[in-house]
């Protein structure tokens, strides 16, 4: 055949094909966005963990469960068959259970994050609760185990201080590629850019992460999308956000993942993080961008369907909230894997102290919860708190109980779910897991002077993480008096032995136990109060105590330094010690009469006698000025009376 005549007769079918290429190209694409956050180390669910059976189905109450997420994850990867498919993660994996007191040598939650398949994660603020270094433990820990399975970890606006050693291996897994400033990942023809941010908020709640430190979220965020978009030509910008929203009054959402879309121009879709929230559906900035969050600690699974239209634009498709309960039978490969972290946390932590993982230690008749109106749980840790301290008194806030006590079918509390309520820190003098507990002394008046800073700092916040809880003390505050001056009654003591009025002029000494992080705000009250009031924390002698380091409890004073006593063990051992009422051989947590009092009461009234009771210079001042001034406006309107003409 002639060649002309060939070329001419091949033609129009390459012309077809290359129109048909083309528009294949071109051609709407769908794809799924499977996402969680804020696992929290909550690899057995809600519920007592006795009662979690992850083998079977429709047999008990327990919600989540990181054994039933790895089959629903599956279910869903089968479901959307070919489909371009990520799993993706917000950060804030670790740290609220006893399994992450083995994370820096067994590194479980990324581990178990690999095996499930996937794709990202970024960081949040408690990764850093072990340091710099404890993170980059986990991380060696979890690469030695997996490998080039290692789920990619991306932070875009983590910064390495270069003069200090303090970060050094933690940036050596960024040097090796494990964390990331962004991740370009390839699926069915569609080209995803991955990049993750901790914000504003969490970098402020965040007291461990020094040298390492963190950009500007918003600045790094069009950074990001710029070099995403223009140098490696992505289809779909994802951000991995660990910053939160929050609902407003009108129903409306706000925060700093919806303020992010609106004042960056080239997000697709936010995979959110750090406030909790189970959103049932997207929050559509824009009217476009989908803001998505599937609540905490594995109850939900988050599934987007999006798509990719022909002009590059993307557009929400569907959305699903999947609970994660005794209805999903768990996988059993991840099942052994997470009973051999059980055995390892009961070998290293708690065998020690005289404890195990799945120990039956209490019962309890109800929920108890940490909610204002439900005190009996802060009473208990505060409770335990004054005993473990041997203290008259004991403070700590509501943010620092982690937990509600889950009565569950049968009320029984093994030492997993009570280590659950106080699971926070890292020691001060060693590097083992929780606050250590510290105690010092102060006076009449400073006790008041710290309930009025403890009592603001709750109002000013706005913040149920603030609310303070007490023990060996009760008092009342009245709204209508001046700030750090609300405080119109204190009694000394308990329900047990009956209370007494706190005498402000006397030169007493009173003991107050706490943990280390909460006891650290007695050295800051001055500058909390502006200067206002001024307390000095002291040993029993009443010489002051220079740092918070010097009012450890030493648990063993007969052992060569300082052994931390925890918080965490110090509230077992008082659970421990309770009575067993019923002979069962389980102490029984009290849930009536004392252990239900309110120990701080709002009392509002503006009666002179709680106007003035217990007043300082603040109180006395206004108070004066007022009186003042109601005198000058009855004599000036007498003195018009006066003059008016008869």
């Amino acid at each position: 055949m002639d060649k002309d005549l060939f070329m001419h007769l091949l033609r129009p079918l390459l012309v077809s094909l290359l129109l048909t290429s083309t528009l294949a190209t071109a051609a709407p694409r769908d794809f799924t966005i499977l996402h969680t956050n804020d696992w929290q180390s909550r690899l057995l669910g809600f519920g007592p963990n006795n009662e979690y059976t992850p083998a079977t189905v429709n047999d008990d109450g327990t919600v989540g469960g990181v054994a039933r997420l790895a089959t629903l994850v599956k279910e869903r990867r089968a479901a959307a068959g070919e489909q371009p498919l990520l799993l993706l993660d917000a950060g804030d994996f670790t740290m609220g259970t006893l399994f992450h007191t083995i994370t820096r040598e067994a590194g479980g939650e990324l581990r178990l994050m690999s095996e499930i398949g996937y794709d990202a994660t970024t960081l949040g603020n408690h990764e850093f609760d072990f340091r710099p270094m404890g993170l980059a433990a986990m991380l060696s820990a979890a690469s030695k185990a997996e490998g080039d399975k290692l789920v990619p970890v991306i932070a875009s606006n983590i910064q390495f201080d270069p003069n200090s050693p303090g970060d050094d291996s933690l940036k050596a897994h960024a040097d090796a590629g494990r964390i990331v400033p962004y991740k370009i990942v390839e699926k069915g023809g569609i080209r995803f850019g991955l990049f993750g941010l901790l914000g504003y908020n969490a970098i402020t709640v965040s007291p461990m992460t020094k040298p390492v430190t963190f950009t500007d979220p918003i600045e790094t965020a069009k950074t990001m999308v710029k070099k995403l978009r223009e140098e490696d030509k992505v289809d779909v910008v994802i951000l991995l956000s660990h910053m939160g929203v929050a609902q407003q009054d009108d129903g409306s959402w706000r925060g700093e993942e919806v303020e992010m879309v609106e004042q960056v121009p080239g997000i697709d879709i936010v995979v959110g993080g750090h406030s909790h929230t189970a959103l049932p559906q997207p929050v559509l900035v824009n009217g476009h961008t989908p803001v998505v969050q599937a609540g905490s600690e594995i109850q939900y699974l988050g599934e987007l369907h999006m798509r990719l239209g022909e002009d590059g634009k993307t557009l929400v498709r569907d959305y699903s909230l999947h609970p994660i309960n005794d209805q999903t039978a768990g996988d059993g490969v991840i099942t052994t894997q997470v009973e051999a972290f059980k055995q390892h946390v009961s070998q290293q932590m708690l065998e020690p102290k005289g404890y195990r993982f799945d120990q039956p230690l209490a019962k309890v008749d109800k929920t108890l919860t940490r909610e204002h109106d439900d005190p009996i749980l802060a009473n208990l840790v505060t409770d335990a708190l004054r005993d473990a301290t041997g203290s008259d008194i004991a403070f700590t806030g509501n943010g620092t109980i982690r937990d509600d006590m889950i009565a569950g079918r049968t009320g029984v509390q093994a030492v997993s779910d009570l280590f659950r309520i106080a699971p926070l820190g890292i020691g001060q003098l060693d590097d083992a897991p929780g606050y250590p507990l510290v105690k010092v002394y102060v006076t009449g008046q400073e006790v008041k002077d710290i309930l009025e800073v403890l009592l603001l700092a709750y109002q000013m916040r706005d913040s149920d993480s603030y609310f303070p809880r007490v023990a060996g003390l009760r008092f009342r505050y009245n709204p209508y008096r001046v700030p750090f001056d609300r405080v119109s009654g204190v009694e000394l003591g308990d329900a047990v032995h009956g209370y007494h009025d706190l005498d402000l002029s006397d030169t007493k000494l009173y003991s107050i136990g706490a943990s280390s992080y909460v006891g650290s705000f007695t050295w800051l009250i001055s500058d909390l109060s502006k200067g206002l009031m001024t307390v000095v924390p002291k040993d029993a002698n009443g010489k002051p105590i220079a740092e918070l380091n010097d009012a450890i409890i030493d648990a063993d004073p007969n052992t060569l330094g300082i052994q931390e006593y925890k918080e965490w063990q110090g509230l077992l051992d008082h659970i421990r010690r309770l009575p067993d009422v019923d002979g069962d051989g389980l102490a029984d947590i009290p849930t009536t009469g004392s252990a239900a009092e309110q120990r701080m009461v709002r009392a509002p009234s503006f009666a002179p006698a709680e106007l003035l009771r217990y007043a300082g210079p603040l109180q006395w001042g206004v108070s004066v000025v007022i009186v003042l001034g109601l005198l000058l406006i009855l004599w000036l309107l007498r003195q018009a009376m006066r003059r008016r003409p008869r």
